[in-house]
């Protein structure tokens, strides 16, 4: 169900710029190697064969079987790299760190544009922030 927005004009810009961001180069890797991933058998049966692990644990813990859980442990440590060693799913988590990043940057880009205009339209100094890293999160 898509959220409505307030009618105000910086939330209609911010809109549009999330439709053009479905349109960059980083969303289509990323879109396409989510395709990938789902149409995998070899990497849907090593998620399945991972989840039933899981909840073995889970089992195993609950009545304190110390060597079967060990051997658990194990078997999805060995999963989990056999997943991720997958060349489909590097390439999954590498478009997931592009998206994030340039995520980030935008998020960046607004917060200091928006911090240049505040300290200059306010008469006060800028100084990066207020150093104690609270509601702004700032460290400097």
């Amino acid at each position: 169900m898509a959220k409505t927005l307030p009618a105000h004009p910086v939330l209609i810009q911010a809109e549009r710029l999330g439709r053009r961001l479905t349109e960059t180069e980083e969303v289509r890797r990323f879109r396409e190697a989510e395709r990938q991933i789902q149409r995998s058998p070899r990497v849907q049966g090593l998620i399945e064969e991972i989840k039933r692990k899981q909840k073995e644990l889970v089992h195993a813990k609950h009545y304190q079987k110390t060597n079967y859980i060990r051997l658990l442990e194990e078997e999805l440590d060995r999963l989990q790299r056999e997943l991720e060693d997958l060349p489909i799913v590097r390439e999954y988590q590498q478009s997931q760190v592009e998206m994030n990043d340039l995520l980030q940057m935008i998020q960046q880009v607004v917060v200091d544009t928006v911090s240049q205009k505040i300290a200059v339209e306010t008469g006060g100094s800028f100084t990066g922030g207020c150093g104690s890293g609270g509601p702004c999160r700032c460290r400097s």
